[in-house]
């Protein structure tokens, strides 16, 4: 695509410019004080110039990701210090007449955001065959317009400051601001790419209220079955409480009804993969459940969700737990939840030291892997990677890649030229590659393996092309 600015604009932008209203966003929100540059093509030279890296912010008006990331992330004090440091390109999608309601990005234009929007499908982020991406969605860039990272959907302010640091980092900026407190990568991270969904997906997001409102009007007529999942897929997707509140009551409806028992799991499943914090409610009745593999589930999905709002939960659910196949789902989960939690890191390390079952215990050492860059942790994996029994070496070696401690790159490199066996250089091998740039579904296949876990956490080792509407089955 042709580099241009101010009104030498590509065909697609003239086009555009027949079916957009150019009304000023006067009297919408103002997002802080972050400078934002309206045009991508003004962005991408003043980046190129300045040898500054770009972030580009793909949102959707009204939907509730989106709202969050307007009121809590692009005004948090934590953010700040990065998005000074990059060159921010707003590209949000809006309902037609609602311009006026799009935040005030720089005095960005709704022919800007759409003009944005079209040639980032063009250039870095794949549309499906109906013209969709994932919103919203951030996506960094270097200088030369090369993608560093980038991350659909939710992501909150600590996770927001983690993708810049990196993006810095990557772009081989030497000093980066420091990381407050509490930064973390996100769930569906993405080094070097960037994600398309499903021919299937006809939106990309969650539904806005008003379209919530006519799905659940809809559904409310008759007796829910597999028959309405893309439907109830939407709803669970929705960042929104009535969203919660329906598919609470639903799967109430469903759990009398015993022939539905296989809808709920998946349901459960879904909740873990696509879901938001405030779904973590619908999951608390079912983490009670008298069935072991309902509850296994449900430690999973907290797993993968993976917020402090879960905590509370997945404690009472692991001290109460008798069943191994739970226990060793439920130990993931108290680590993912709980990794800011001195409690949580020293009850993970008592069971990497104390638990008899070594099923166990190989789950409570991936678990680790959450807790880290914690100093405790690190040296416990790590000496576990060189000397520990059985299929601890691979767990370990495992967790270390899953919590991306890069510092452990050298002992690995060391391990794998003392000669291991062959399993632990399969696991040396895949660690490395994740520790050098790569993402986590690198180890996914050998995660499951060495933890003999049957539940698909497809959130947690994300990858470019994995299908939204996608049924969670077992390996």
């Amino acid at each position: 695509m042709t580099m241009t600015h101010g009104i030498h604009r590509p065909a697609w932008a003239l086009l555009i410019a027949l079916t957009v209203s150019f009304a000023s966003p006067m009297g919408a929100g103002v997002v802080d004080k972050t400078e934002w540059i309206p045009q991508l093509e003004d962005g991408l030279e003043r980046a190129q110039a300045d040898e500054r890296i770009v972030l580009l912010a793909l949102g959707e008006s009204g939907e509730g990701r989106t709202k969050r990331h307007e009121e809590e992330l692009y005004s948090s004090k934590a953010a700040a210090p990065f998005l000074a440091l990059s060159v921010n390109v707003p590209a949000w999608s809006f309902i037609a007449k609602e311009e006026k309601k799009l935040p005030d990005f720089g005095g960005a234009e709704a022919l800007d955001h759409r003009s944005n929007l079209a040639a980032i499908k063009e250039r870095w982020v794949t549309a499906n065959d109906k013209g969709v991406v994932a919103l919203p969605q951030h996506v960094w860039l270097s200088s030369a317009g090369e993608v560093l990272l980038s991350c659909p959907w939710e992501m909150t302010a600590e996770e927001f400051t983690w993708c810049s640091a990196e993006a810095l980092r990557r772009a081989g900026v030497e000093e980066i601001p420091e990381l407050p407190e509490g930064a973390r990568p996100p769930r569906r991270l993405l080094l070097g790419e960037t994600f398309r969904v499903t021919d299937a997906d006809e939106l990309g997001r969650g539904l806005e209220p008003a379209e919530l409102s006519g799905v659940i009007k809809k559904l409310n007529k008759r007796f829910v079955t597999m028959r309405d999942y893309g439907e109830v897929l939407q709803i669970l997707f929705s960042a929104e409480d009535d969203a919660v509140e329906y598919i609470s009551k639903q799967i109430g409806v469903w759990d009398l009804g015993g022939q539905t028992r296989g809808i709920v799991d998946g349901a459960i499943g879904l909740l873990g993969q696509y879901s938001t914090e405030g779904f973590i409610e619908v999951l608390e009745k079912e983490a009670k459940s008298d069935r072991v593999n309902r509850r296994a589930q449900v430690a999973v999905a907290l797993e993968q969700i993976g917020s402090v709002e879960g905590l509370k939960i997945v404690k009472k659910a692991w001290k109460k737990e008798k069943d191994d196949v739970a226990k060793a789902e439920w130990i993931r989960a108290l680590a993912a939840c709980g990794w800011s939690d001195k409690g949580t890191v020293k009850t993970i390390l008592k069971v990497i030291d104390k638990e008899k079952s070594l099923f166990v215990r190989k789950s409570a050492i991936l678990a680790a892997g959450y807790l880290l860059p914690h100093d405790d942790t690190a040296d416990v994996l790590e000496t576990l990677a060189r000397s520990g029994d059985e299929g601890e070496r691979e767990a370990a070696i495992l967790a270390l890649a899953l919590g991306r401690n890069v510092a452990s790159k050298e002992m690995l490199t060391g391990l794998m030229e003392s000669g291991p066996g062959t399993e632990t250089v399969t696991a040396v091998e895949a660690a490395l590659s994740v520790l050098d740039g790569g993402n986590l579904h690198l180890i996914d296949q050998l995660v499951a393996k060495v933890s003999e876990s049957e539940i698909r956490r497809d959130r947690v080792f994300f990858r470019a092309t994995i299908p939204r509407f996608n049924i969670p089955s077992r390996r």
